[in-house]
């Protein structure tokens, strides 16, 4: 079989609210798989106006919500427009995480602001989204996402840790791939850095500075969802 190829745009809006992260990656499929390779890659900082609004978003009405919804997909969808003029990309399709709002897997829950199809009508491409919500309805949690890329893309690694708003772990074990969330990261570090006037913690070296405190990792233990 002849190698499949996809110009892929991806869109990622993290818990930790730094920005609307856009990618474009060459994938290639072929004698059983994955490789890829980086196109142009942005963080595009929110305005405050935005943040505010995710940060209430789970406190909206139904009618609220469903609003802030369609004109979030139209704010992503003229992002990933502006993004493909930019660089001259005509992407296979887009695929887009949204903003999570709500994720309570145990209740069959998971819900990410960014309407699909707005996001399509504002771009003009094809576009793939929601893709937590079959895994909760067939009784997974719907996350992390990110080990699947690794067990794709990287199955050389025994163990992968990434360290997005929260930070999860991924290995390969005789049973299959293992993947956990950890504990919040960069949701924590950035409200860490940001009260001492920093954006974020450029290469780590606020938390390079510290020292564990053993009183309060116990109590994070102490959490179920931790």
């Amino acid at each position: 079989m002849s190698e499949q190829r996809y110009s892929v745009i991806g869109l990622m809006s993290g818990t930790s609210l730094d920005g609307l992260d856009l990618a474009h990656v060459e994938l290639t499929y072929g004698q059983g798989t994955w490789s890829f390779a980086w196109g142009p890659c942005e963080t595009q900082p929110y305005s405050p106006d935005w943040v505010e609004r995710l940060q209430a978003a789970p406190r909206l009405s139904g009618l609220e919500l469903s609003l802030l919804d369609l004109e979030y997909g139209r704010f992503l969808g003229s992002r990933v427009r502006a993004f493909a003029q930019k660089y001259s990309l005509t992407p296979d399709l887009v695929a887009s995480h949204g903003h999570t709002v709500f994720h309570q897997p145990e209740r069959g829950l998971t819900f990410q602001l960014g309407k699909g199809k707005a996001i399509a009508v504002a771009c003009d491409f094809p576009v793939v989204y929601d893709f937590r919500i079959d895994d909760v309805l067939l009784g997974g949690q719907g996350a992390p996402l990110v080990p699947v890329g690794d067990h794709l893309l990287f199955p050389q690694y025994a163990v992968c840790l990434n360290l997005g708003g929260i930070a999860n772990l991924s290995a390969e074990t005789p049973q299959g791939r293992v993947a956990y969330d950890i504990c919040g990261c960069n949701l924590l570090l950035n409200a860490v850095a940001q009260g001492m006037g920093l954006a974020y913690d450029d290469g780590g070296q606020l938390a390079r500075q510290g020292e564990l405190l053993p009183s309060l990792l116990a109590q994070l233990d102490a959490w179920d969802f931790l």
